[in-house]
Parts: structure tokens; C-alpha cells; sequence
């Protein structure tokens, strides 16, 4: 029997890394494409709309990745304690400035799209089990 030896810490890290960005990456695909799709069986406006908040919801996701996931090699416990705080309280305030944004600044806009396409982009978050699994 063949037996694997365990993963070193760094060589974890590496992997749950590539998973949180695919996983992202994913997010931003599937608000493309959801977006595509309602430009052609509605309009542009409510295409514009949902993609923008669904990128209100994606940027600050990144955002805290980029703090937790953007050091090099592996961290103490304090350190890694204080990334994600620092990246949860960085992630609240971005969305909140995203989504004002938007509301302010993006006219015309349907926010019944934009609205539905922030919420897509939280719900997509049942998907990465299948995706930080591997």
C-alpha cells in the first residue's frame, strides 16, 4: 500500500490560494454570463444593472482574499487572526462604498437588477464547497 505523505503547511496554503481565486473567478463568470443573458432576453439597462452589483459584491470578496491569501509563505497564528480581521472589516466597508456607489453614481439603473445581481453574487458562495474542496 502506497502511503502519500502530508501536505507542509506552505504546500496548503498554495492550494486553498489557487481555490479562493478560481473560486472568485467563478463568481465573475457567472455575473457575466448571467449578465449576457439578461441583455438578450431584456435590456441593457437591466444587464449594466445586475452586473454592477453583483461586481459590488465580487470587488470586496477579492479584496479580502488579496489580505487573507496575499502574503508569501505561512504566518503565525496572530497574524493570520489579524489578516482576517483586517480583511472582514476591509470587505464591510468597500461594500458598503461599492454599493452607495452605485446607487449614486450609475444613471439610469434598475436596482431591482442591480439588487438581484448583489444578492446572485452572495448566493454563489453555496457553490465553493464543490470548489475549495479540490
Amino acid at each position: 500500500m502506497a502511503s502519500s505523505k502530508p501536505l507542509r503547511a506552505s504546500e496548503l496554503l498554495a492550494m486553498r490560494k489557487r481555490a479562493v481565486f478560481r473560486f472568485i473567478g467563478l463568481q465573475v463568470a457567472l455575473a457575466a454570463g448571467l449578465s449576457v443573458g439578461i441583455l438578450v432576453a431584456m435590456s441593457g439597462l437591466h444587464a449594466y444593472s445586475f452586473f454592477a452589483g453583483a461586481l459590488a459584491s465580487i470587488l470586496p470578496n477579492l479584496y479580502m482574499a488579496w489580505r487573507v491569501f496575499g502574503h508569501a509563505g505561512t504566518q503565525t497564528a496572530k497574524d493570520v487572526v489579524r489578516s482576517f480581521y483586517r480583511g472582514e472589516s476591509g470587505k464591510l466597508v468597500l461594500t458598503a462604498i461599492l454599493v452607495s456607489a452605485v446607487f449614486i453614481f450609475i444613471k439610469p439603473l434598475a436596482s431591482g437588477a442591480m439588487l438581484a445581481g448583489f444578492g446572485m453574487a452572495i448566493m454563489s458562495h453555496w457553490l465553493s464547497p464543490l470548489l475549495l474542496n479540490k
